[in-house]
């Protein structure tokens, strides 16, 4: 009964949807629904239950952040020399075991620095998954399809986001390792649910061949070529490092600056990221489709992208009220589901299957060390100066350095680098 029942399972995995960009969308949605439901209560399990002081709780994010930009670079060689397969399936997999190490130290109280150290490494096996997948859906990808494909794995990605708080606060009065036990098997389904949607024998009809593996003379040479050699390439992953430093103000120093400058309650201000990622979930594939039917070429929508979030965070600037923050978070929603999906298309056209892996990385370790630092110079601004417009109007000048970076990559042709 069992066996049947398993089969049966398999083979319903089997006759999901066809459209890889729903596919790969839901195998996201697994990979980050895991996450977010503990991410937001660790804190608060740490200071709460284990009683350590904040001071002491609040390393976990460095910790963490370190671990986005350590794992980015070894994640795209491993990428491009076993394969897109193995390196998101062993992604899923072993995240699922730390989670239930993480478990086992919530079992037994471990001391914090062996729950730290667990964290970075589950951290860092996320990161492995999200590199693969980047490249699996540059190869199975032609220059035209990538922004859909990509607006799709966005909105998979925020419903795992989205649905991770709720599920958490149902289990909130719960032992907290049960969590954990809950999202290890969530990564363990999402690993058989990649490998059957994605890369059993049905699923793969109709892709272009992957490149399984390569040679280490190909691997340590040719990625030297692909990036210094090409300036595109340069020139928009050091336009994402700048970007990516006004981005990362959404959900850190505009928080603050929320509730402390602002005196906006905290309720108030959860309904306004909630508004973040519904307007995602509406706007992403319409907006996609948009510029699709405009036939507007990509380097135009980067660059309207960009200046849209700088409208929207130099908007902030008059805010007073949690309206008037809600307005302003809209028109940055609109620039994030214009830049990301053009962003990506970009880069993943300079890639080919020998390289995606490892230039992909290079993206992701941009994003990483920006993410990592940016909440710092929005945090300098805001406590030095107490002035709206520096606070706003410095942070949206790295924007208009990633404007400028933006718009020399379009002397070349749109379809590749």
């Amino acid at each position: 009964m069992s066996e049947f029942k398993i089969k049966s399972a398999v083979d319903y995995l089997k006759n999901l949807p066809k459209d890889k960009g729903i596919t790969l969308a839901l195998a996201w949605s697994f990979n980050q629904l895991a996450y977010a439901i503990v991410y937001p209560f660790i804190p608060i399990y740490l200071s709460q239950e284990r009683g350590m002081p904040y001071t002491t709780v609040s390393l976990i994010f460095p910790l963490m952040g370190l671990a986005t930009i350590i794992a980015p670079l070894p994640s795209g060689w491993i990428t491009d020399k076993f394969g897109r397969r193995f390196t998101m399936l062993f992604g899923q997999f072993a995240r699922g075991v730390m989670f239930f190490i993480l478990a086992y130290c919530v079992f037994i109280k471990a001391p914090f620095w062996l729950f730290a150290i667990i964290l970075m490494i589950n951290t860092s096996v996320g990161i492995t998954f999200q590199v693969g997948a980047d490249a699996y859906l540059a190869d199975i990808t032609t220059p035209d399809e990538r922004q859909s494909y990509f607006g799709k794995i966005r909105i998979g990605f925020n419903i795992g986001w989205a649905l991770g708080p709720m599920i958490g606060a149902f289990f909130a009065k719960t032992p907290f390792w049960l969590f954990f036990i809950i999202t290890g098997i969530l990564c363990l389904i999402g690993t058989v649910y990649t490998q059957v949607a994605c890369f059993s024998k049905s699923a793969s009809n109709g892709i272009r061949k992957e490149t399984v593996k390569q040679e280490k003379s190909e691997v340590e040479v040719n990625i030297f070529d692909a990036v210094f050699k090409n300036p595109k390439f340069l020139l928009l992953v050091s336009g994402t490092f700048f970007l990516t430093l006004l981005v990362s103000q959404l959900y850190s120093t505009l928080s603050i600056y929320s509730t402390k400058c602002l005196q906006i309650s905290r309720e108030s201000l959860g309904s306004i990221y909630s508004l973040n990622g519904t307007l995602v979930l509406a706007l992403q594939i319409p907006v996609v489709m948009l510029f699709k039917k405009i036939k507007c070429p990509v380097t135009i929508q980067l660059m309207i992208g960009v200046i849209i979030y700088i409208m929207g965070y130099l908007s902030i600037i008059p805010c007073s009220t949690a309206l008037d923050v809600a307005f302003a978070v809209s028109i940055i929603t609109i620039g994030e589901i214009t830049v990301q999906p053009a962003l990506y298309s970009s880069i993943s056209n300079c890639t080919n299957q020998n390289n995606a892996g490892r230039l992909l990385s290079i993206y992701s370790l941009m994003r990483g060390i920006s993410v990592s630092v940016g909440p710092w110079f929005g945090a300098q601004l805001l406590e030095k100066y107490n002035s709206p417009l520096i606070l706003w109007g410095g942070l949206a000048s790295f924007a208009a350095i990633a404007a400028i970076l933006f718009a020399f990559t379009g002397n070349k042709s749109e379809k590749n680098c």
